[in-house]
């Protein structure tokens, strides 16, 4: 098959991310299928599609499946459905509006969110930010969905119509659950506009 390995590490999430945790590949069948040991024993269930991810040197390994046995904390994935490799380039962006602070310095940058992807953000801010600064972020998204990491602008425009710098900028310590969290939660929202 050549996306799974033995030994791998993957996230495994439920398709309403209701479940969430790592397991490493312990068997590669024949047919495609195979075994996960599970690091935590969470509520899935037979026949449950999940999605899968890993990180790889050049971006993400993304796979979609079935559960086709559970044992304890071995569980069975039946052939994906589908995989991809997600290149850093290749990040979904959706549109959102949410404010939240940013800090340099011990200092709070108040902004708002104007679209995001698993790699950065681009956002409106009442203060002048520079590039090759580290702030720190929190971002709240979602009941089950906070990330914190540094964000770095790498463009930065002022506009005089809106009386605020635009910025736009990549994240940078952002903890590899945290990033395919943001992929799955940007897939979701595209999903949910496409099918308005």
């Amino acid at each position: 098959m050549g996306i799974i390995s033995l030994n791998q590490e993957l996230l495994i999430l439920s398709s309403e991310v209701t479940n969430a945790t790592r397991g490493n590949v312990t068997e590669v069948f024949d047919d495609e299928s195979f075994q996960i040991k599970l690091k935590t024993k969470e509520n899935y269930t037979i026949g449950e599609n999940v999605n899968l991810f890993a990180v790889s040197g050049s971006g993400i390994v993304y796979i979609s499946s079935n559960i086709q046995d559970i044992k304890d904390l071995d569980i069975k994935i039946s052939r994906p459905e589908k995989s991809s490799l997600i290149q850093r380039r290749e990040y979904t962006r959706v549109e959102i509006h949410k404010n939240i602070l940013i800090n340099y310095q011990n200092k709070n940058i108040r902004a708002e969110i104007i679209d995001i992807s698993a790699g950065g953000m681009k956002l409106t801010a009442d203060t002048e930010m520079f590039k090759n600064i580290d702030y720190k972020t929190d971002i709240n998204l979602d009941t089950n969905l906070f990330i914190s990491c540094l964000f770095r602008p790498v463009r930065i425009i002022y506009d005089e119509n809106l009386n605020k710098f635009v910025v736009s900028g990549k994240f940078k310590l952002i903890k590899n659950v945290d990033r395919v969290a943001l992929m799955q939660f940007c897939m979701k929202k595209q999903s949910e506009i496409q099918n308005k």
